[in-house]
């Protein structure tokens, strides 16, 4: 999930460079800290369900298609990710 924030965020900002910090603990649904870096600039990361359930839910984990993402592997091939 951080990986689509900081595509996101790569692409709204017109970046270089984007670092994002997810940090959790248990009992937490919700990042204890979510940044993003960019260009040298810390932003809270807003906009985004990081809790586990909505991590699932956007990423369709419940529903794996294991052969398309050994065949042609995990990134492109309309998967959620980038």
């Amino acid at each position: 999930m951080a990986r689509r924030v900081a595509v996101d965020y790569l692409e709204k900002f017109k970046a270089s460079e984007v670092q994002v910090t997810l940090a959790y603990a248990i009992g937490y649904d919700q990042p204890l800290q979510a940044t993003a870096t960019v260009d040298g600039v810390d932003k809270k990361v807003t906009g985004y369900d990081l809790s586990p359930q909505g991590i699932i839910e956007f990423l369709d984990l419940k529903k794996p298609n294991f052969y398309e993402t050994s065949k042609w592997g995990h990134m492109g091939n309309n998967f959620n990710w980038k």
